[in-house]
This record gives C-alpha cells, sequence and structure tokens, in this order.
C-alpha cells in the first residue's frame, strides 16, 4: 500500500473536521441552545443505580454531558458535537471510496449527510438527537466494514458496540438490533450472492447487540422491578392511543386500565378547564384527523396522560408508567384495528415528512416505492456476486443502507409515536446522499 493511500483517508477525516467546524462556527452552531428536554439530561443524577434506573433518559447522553462539564465546559458541547458528526460523515466518505467509489461522489455523499436537516436543526442543542444521528452514522459504516470483502471479529464488536452507544444515547435507536439482520444481510449478499450464509452472520450480529441491552433491563429489573430500557416512551404511544377513543370508551376500559383511562378522561378535562385546547383538524376528512391527531399529541402526552399517571399518590415514577403501559395494552387488545390504520396513516405522514408534496401524490408515492425495491433488488439479487472492489459495489451498497435506514428507522418510530420532524429527519440522513451520488453519475 502506497504512503498516500495510507495516509489519504485520514487527510479527509481531517478536512472533513475542519470544514465542519469552520462552517458551524459561520453558522452561529457553535453556541449552546438549550430545548426543553435539556434539563433532564443535565440534572441526570448518577448518584445510585436506583437514581438512574428510575430516570426517563438512558446514561449515555447525560455520561456524554458530564464528561464536558468536569473537563472544559459544557458550552463546549456543541463543539464536540460537531467534530464528532464531522468524524461520522468523512468515515462515510472513506467508506464508499474504500468499496470503489470514486473520491468526488464519496466527498459528496459524506457532505450530503452532513448538512442534513437534524444536523442543521439540533447540533448545538442540548439533546439527543444530533448525537444520536451521529452514532447512527458510524454503526452504518462500520457495518460496511464488517460485510466487507475481509470481514473480521474486531469490526463485529465494533459495530455491535457503536449500536448499543446509539441506543443508550437515544433509545428511538432501537430499529438497529433488526436493521443490522436486515442491512447486514443484503450488504453481504452483494459480495456472497448467498442469502443463507448472509443471513446467518447478519442474526449473529443483531443477536450480539441485543445482549448488552439485556444485561442493562437485568440491571433495571433488579433495582426497580421494571424490565425496560427505561420508564419512558409509553405516554408518547398513549398519547395517540387515547386520541383514537372517545371518553367514554376510555372510561368502560376494565381493572387498572380502567383507573388510568378514567384518570385520563380527569385528566383532559381539567386540562380544557383551564384554558388549555387541543389543534382543530386544518382539513376535513381523513387527513384532518390525521393532523389532529399528530398536533394533539404534544398536550395529549404531557398535559394528560402523564399528569394522570401521576394522580394516583404514590409519587413513583416506575409505577406511572407501568400504568400508563397497561392502559395501551388494553387499547390495543380492544381496538387493533384502530391502531393498525394510524400506523399506516402514521407511515405515510413520516413519508410526507420527507418527501413533502411529491410522496403525498399517489402515483408518486408509487413509483417511489417501486423504485426503492427494485434499487434493492438490483442491489443484492441481480447479476452476479462481486468480489473486487469497483464502483458497483460502492453504489448498490449505498442503496442498501439509505433504503433500509429510512424504512426501518420510520417503521420503527411510527409503531408509538407520530412519524414526523426530529424523527423522520433521522430517518433520511442517508437519502440525500444516494439521491445526490446518483444525479452526479447521470
Amino acid at each position: 500500500m502506497s504512503e498516500h493511500s495510507t495516509r489519504s483517508p485520514w487527510l479527509m477525516l481531517v478536512g472533513f473536521v475542519v470544514a465542519g467546524v469552520v462552517v458551524a462556527a459561520f453558522t452561529g452552531r457553535l453556541e449552546m441552545h438549550l430545548v426543553a428536554d435539556s434539563a433532564s439530561y443535565l440534572d441526570y443524577s448518577f448518584a445510585s443505580l436506583d437514581a438512574m434506573s428510575r430516570s426517563i433518559r438512558t446514561p449515555g447522553y447525560p455520561l456524554w454531558l458530564a464528561f464536558w462539564q468536569t473537563t472544559i465546559g459544557v458550552e463546549w458541547v456543541p463543539t464536540g458535537q460537531v467534530i464528532v458528526h464531522a468524524i461520522a460523515c468523512g468515515w462515510f466518505a472513506i467508506e464508499l471510496r474504500r468499496l470503489g467509489m470514486n473520491t468526488t461522489s464519496a466527498v459528496i455523499a459524506g457532505v450530503a449527510v452532513g448538512i442534513g436537516c437534524t444536523a442543521m436543526d439540533n447540533i448545538n442543542c442540548i439533546s439527543t438527537d444530533a448525537l444520536a444521528a451521529s452514532a447512527g452514522v458510524m454503526v452504518a459504516c462500520s457495518l460496511l466494514r464488517c460485510c466487507g470483502s475481509t470481514p473480521s471479529v474486531r469490526w463485529t464488536f465494533v459495530t455491535v458496540t457503536l449500536a448499543t452507544v446509539a441506543i443508550m444515547l437515544r433509545p428511538a435507536y432501537l430499529f438497529l438490533i433488526p436493521w443490522l439482520f436486515v442491512a447486514g444481510t443484503l450488504l453481504r449478499m452483494i459480495r456472497l450472492g448467498d442469502f443463507r450464509t448472509s443471513a446467518l452472520k447478519s442474526l449473529t450480529l443483531s443477536v450480539m447487540t441485543v445482549v448488552p441491552l439485556v444485561a442493562w433491563m437485568l440491571i433495571r429489573l433488579w433495582v426497580v422491578s421494571d424490565f425496560a430500557v427505561l420508564p419512558f416512551g409509553h405516554q408518547n404511544l398513549a398519547g395517540v392511543l387515547v386520541q383514537l377513543l372517545s371518553d367514554e370508551e376510555l372510561n368502560q376500559l376494565s381493572g387498572e386500565a380502567g383507573e388510568m383511562g378514567r384518570a385520563t378522561v380527569e385528566a383532559k378535562q381539567s386540562f380544557l378547564d383551564g384554558g388549555g385546547r387541543f389543534a382543530e383538524p386544518s382539513y376535513g376528512g381523513e387527513r384532518g384527523e390525521t393532523m389532529r391527531i399528530d398536533q394533539s399529541w404534544d398536550k395529549m402526552t404531557y398535559f394528560v396522560v402523564v399528569p394522570a399517571s401521576k394522580s394516583f399518590g404514590d409519587n413513583d415514577r416506575v409505577a406511572a408508567h407501568q400504568r400508563v403501559a397497561t392502559m395501551n395494552k388494553a387499547i390495543v387488545r380492544a381496538y387493533p384495528v384502530r391502531y393498525a390504520i394510524w400506523i399506516a396513516k402514521n407511515i405515510r405522514r413520516g413519508a410526507w415528512a420527507i418527501s413533502a408534496d411529491i410522496v403525498m401524490h399517489p402515483v408518486f408515492l408509487v413509483a417511489i416505492v417501486l423504485a426503492m425495491g427494485w434499487a434493492v433488488y438490483h442491489a443484492t439479487v441481480s447479476g452476479t456476486a462481486c468480489d473486487s472492489l469497483d464502483p458497483t459495489i460502492a453504489m448498490r451498497s449505498l442503496a442498501v443502507i439509505a433504503v433500509t435506514y429510512v424504512v426501518m428507522n420510520l417503521g420503527f418510530v411510527s409503531l408509538t409515536s407520530p412519524a414526523i420532524g426530529r424523527f423522520s429527519d433521522a430517518a433520511a440522513i442517508f437519502l440525500p446522499a444516494w439521491l445526490a451520488v446518483m444525479a452526479k453519475r447521470r
């Protein structure tokens, strides 16, 4: 290997970091910005396992903040997040070039990932969005190496570690567990052309990622009797589900679910009596109803469901969360069709958030879905298996990463939350890179 080929990846990485910091500085993105979630991360307590287990946050991002707080100051967090994101984007460009993509196209792909909505909107915020997105990009980079022509145990463990970090930063990245299996299988098929072998190797990768998460869940089970990643998330789904039922239907739920349902109705009425208001549909019919649920979701979650769960007088966050979970399970069991219909509509709303009016056009939507399916088919099934570096491998790999990441990320989020804004932005992080490189090739 020549000196140029050895040094060039490092020069590219340095270039991305320098460019990222300069652009962030000129656009005011090195100044720290606090958001609604910031306090819960800054005030996270590491005093005991009990305190950590009862927190609504996983310890990943609080550890990141604690590092800066104990060294040069929390005001440097945006700079740190910019550097991490630049490294992730530079690494992505390096991996594409390693697969055979020319340098210009690889840099375009890396820049497209770097200037996406998640980074532009959240890179200087004290929240998990930007850092977790960067970790997700790094997982993809490591997976490309793991599924390469010379896979190694080292890269398997790097991939598992990075995926665990991403999930512990932001539990919405739990989708990475099945994604590693699906994307890993398809990436390996590009080279091996054998589904069985590819699937078995990728399944091992997914299972290995589950192990550290189960360990954390077992710790929480031992400490607070709650086998879950954290006591948070059920209220997100409840903020939707309670809007699918009438007050009468909520009152008619039985057992513990009924108690929570009645408390929810009372909390909703208290919110309205206090001058609170929920969104009114801007459009008529089905579209207006879907948008009403989305627009009322935040208030319904934090001004109705959460206060209702805390109204039982036990002052126990874990117990409150479990009450919400019990109500959710009862609603889904009693009204599965309503929930399934909402999921389908939610995924469509997520697609709209990514591609706006183009995707909402029924003909364009069908065309895009068919194009994605064709791209994955062409990348993994058509043609012969490849064992040498060429641009075809790089493009096929990029197609697999971009399509599977957006589909599985959006699909996972759509199960519990409106798939818009920060959720859809993070899911689509690789799409601009894929589209930009394809446009250049044309």
